[in-house]
């Protein structure tokens, strides 16, 4: 029994309306469901699609980013050599336990974090990767995806330095570590970004102190003193 013009207009419809809810569901904003390169786009929120290990997972997330400055009395090349030795960074962040270039890749390190919080002991680790630093400007890393010590959890980051000079012997520094947050995190998160900015303000605070001690070491080993430099004349004085 063939179907009256009325059921196919009605039938149409409801697979149009079908259709339209769907693409506002899966869409958002764009209206579309869209992959690429392993990563999709949900509503506006790009979503990881593949862990290292192959399988597949869904995870809203956002990056956060959290900043501190500071001006240095201190030379910018002397700030950004301290900075590009990587190993001296627990020096004045405690909170990184170590940093340790990995001797067959010198562009990856592993970064070890040990902290108390919530009534207890935090300790993990994992590599990070140089990205190609813009001399006497800006030192920045990114962490390697899976390489994090604690099973099943990922701690995606990056973090940078930038370097502005205040004059011959000034310069401003800052510091930003950005991290990835699932969107179910991001309210806690954001709730603790007035402490970790304070952590990383007392860190450059630190760092400041440092700058200022090593250069002045440095200062006090390149002017010889007193006794050393009338020792030439001493030797070179006639004989009686």
């Amino acid at each position: 029994m063939l179907a009256s013009s009325k059921q196919v207009r009605t039938t149409t419809c409801a697979c149009s309306t079908q259709t339209q809810q769907r693409s506002r569901l899966y869409g958002g904003v764009t209206g579309k469901y869209a992959r690429s390169s392993g990563k999709s786009a949900f509503a506006g929120v790009a979503l990881n699609t593949t862990a290292s290990n192959g399988s597949m997972r869904h995870r809203m997330a956002q990056w956060l980013e959290n900043r501190a400055s500071i001006d240095v009395p201190v030379p910018l090349e002397t700030c950004w050599v301290l900075w590009e030795d990587r190993e001296r960074i627990p020096q004045w962040m405690p909170w990184i336990k170590s940093v340790k270039v990995q001797p067959n890749d010198t562009r990856m390190s592993k970064w070890t974090l040990s902290t108390t919080q919530f009534g207890r002991d935090w300790e993990f680790s994992w590599l990070a990767r140089n990205l190609q630093p813009i001399k006497n400007q800006k030192i920045h890393w990114v962490s390697e995806p899976g390489s994090t010590s604690l099973p099943g959890i990922e701690v995606a980051n990056r973090g940078q330095i930038r370097f502005v000079r205040k004059g011959p012997k000034a310069c401003n520094v800052t510091l930003t570590i950005s991290y990835e947050v699932p969107n179910a995190l991001v309210p806690f998160a954001n709730a603790l970004t007035p402490v970790v900015e304070g952590i990383l303000s007392q860190d450059m605070q630190r760092f400041k102190s440092y700058a200022e001690v090593y250069t002045a070491g440095n200062n006090a080993k390149a002017v010889p003193s007193a006794g050393a430099s009338a020792s030439p004349s001493a030797a070179a004085a006639p004989k009686k």
